[in-house]
């Protein structure tokens, strides 16, 4: 059995946000990953829509200082009441 890998900070690392297609949301989202990392992440982000629009995925790379930075991004982001999932 092999050892799982681990990784090694600082690096770039995705996360892909999937909430209800709002432009507030969106705003919300992007303020959280503005704050966390910079506005440099929200420009590079990639979003697809769900076929009837309803939902969006937003796919955003940040640079992880470690795996708390990682937790507090992702902890936060949940809070947000139409974000259903952080991948």
């Amino acid at each position: 059995m092999s050892t799982p890998e681990t990784l090694t900070f600082p690096c770039a690392y995705p996360i892909k946000v999937v909430m209800r297609a709002d432009a507030q949301l969106r705003a919300s989202v992007d303020a959280i990953f503005v704050r966390h990392a910079d506005a440099a992440v929200v420009a590079a982000a990639t979003t697809r829509q769900s076929a009837q629009g309803n939902f969006s995925g937003v796919t955003y790379t940040i640079q992880a200082r470690d795996a708390q930075h990682i937790a507090a991004l992702f902890a936060e982001l949940r809070e947000i009441p139409g974000v259903l999932m952080v991948l």
